[in-house]
């Protein structure tokens, strides 16, 4: 037995403010967002580069700071 499909009209679930309709910057027409996603590629290779040196400098500092503190107290 096949029933007939049933027709809807379509309508918008929600709506964006009026004012977002004059944002031209990143985010869409809700405005901007928090942080930039990743390309669509996956390709993210520049921010875990930074981030790892980042990390990796603090880290240094962080030792060079126990080392200091180790022969002047010790």
């Amino acid at each position: 037995m096949k029933l007939p499909r049933e027709k809807r009209d379509e309508q918008a679930v929600v709506a964006p403010p009026p004012e977002a309709q004059q944002r031209i910057e990143g985010g869409g027409a809700w405005g901007p967002t928090q942080f930039d996603l990743p390309d669509r590629s996956g390709s993210n290779s520049q921010t875990i580069l930074i981030v790892s040196l980042v990390g990796a400098l603090v880290l240094l500092v962080l030792a060079g700071l126990w080392t200091l503190v180790y022969f002047r107290v010790g």
